[in-house]
């Protein structure tokens, strides 16, 4: 599968973030064949069509829309080009781990690494002209960079970031808030880092040195899930990731995200989805055909 590398030197210097427009930059290339990333993507679209599988998911392009994609989620886009307009955010995480000086940062906002809602928005008029004002000054100011450029670009990004996660809040009912007790934001990354080993509650309470009643009330104030539902929302997501894009059997993949056994895998599918693992790819691929 494809994966697209940041280039960190286009400008002549380094810079770890690019935003552009669409209608704007030559090289716009929708795939729509499955690929990845080694970035952070946000894509706004002002004016298009089409759809992005993200996540499982399979949503509409449309009028002020938007996509949140964390590094390495699989996606496949088919959008066509003609009458597109808007803009394309990409940056690494170091960018803003180091600019923010707060390695969770990305964990702080709903919109990314997000396994109980899709990373989709859709904007009012009024909310979007704020956004697009602010994007449009971060693509002046990469144009015209000088020496104070990065503490200009921090406060631009850090207000558009940040409002577009009080947006996303709103439209699924959520916590907007990114100032809770780290431990909530630290359980978020560790469940990126270790979903395809570790399944229980006890285990992620005893990485982060916590009660499961104290994980639980965090979890619960901040997503309105239990700890356990996110857990496997998470693993499903993982599960149905395989499914689709490797080929391995549901044996190999039992194996490589730590079932006990196959049989064990297969529960947990039927249970979470409504539908065995096999009968799953076989639908999806013949969707996709």
């Amino acid at each position: 599968m494809r994966t697209l590398i940041f280039e960190k030197r286009k400008y002549g210097f380094e810079l770890l973030m690019d935003l552009h427009r669409f209608e704007n930059n030559p090289n716009v290339f929708f795939d729509p064949a499955p690929h990845t990333t080694d970035f952070f993507e946000i894509m706004t679209f002002e004016k298009a069509s089409g759809t992005i599988e993200l996540n499982g998911h399979l949503l509409e392009v449309a009028e002020n829309s938007l996509f949140f994609i964390s590094p390495f989620q699989k996606k496949s886009c088919k959008i066509p080009l003609p009458g597109i307009r808007g803009f394309h955010l990409v940056f690494q995480n170091d960018f803003l781990s180091d600019f923010f000086d707060d390695k969770l940062f990305t964990y702080r906002l709903q919109y990314f690494y997000n396994s109980q809602h899709p990373q989709y928005l859709r904007l009012e008029n009024e909310d979007y002209n704020i956004i697009r004002l602010a994007l449009n000054e971060i693509i002046a100011e990469i144009k015209n960079y000088q020496n104070d450029s990065p503490h200009i670009l921090r406060s631009l990004l850090y207000f558009s970031l940040s409002k577009l996660n009080r947006l996303y809040s709103k439209w699924y009912n959520i916590s907007p808030d990114t100032q809770s007790n780290s431990i909530i934001y630290k359980f978020k990354e560790l469940l990126e880092l270790n979903i395809r080993t570790s399944h229980s509650v006890e285990e992620y309470c005893n990485l982060l040195h916590v009660t499961r009643h104290q994980l639980n009330t965090m979890v619960k104030r901040h997503t309105r899930h239990t700890t356990k539902e996110i857990i496997n929302n998470r693993l499903l997501l993982e599960v149905k990731t395989e499914l689709r894009y490797s080929h391995k059997t549901i044996s190999e993949l039992a194996h490589a995200l730590n079932f006990s056994e196959p049989n064990n895998l297969t529960r947990f599918f039927i249970k979470m989805e409504g539908i065995n693992p096999s009968a799953y790819r076989g639908n999806y691929q013949n969707d996709s055909n």
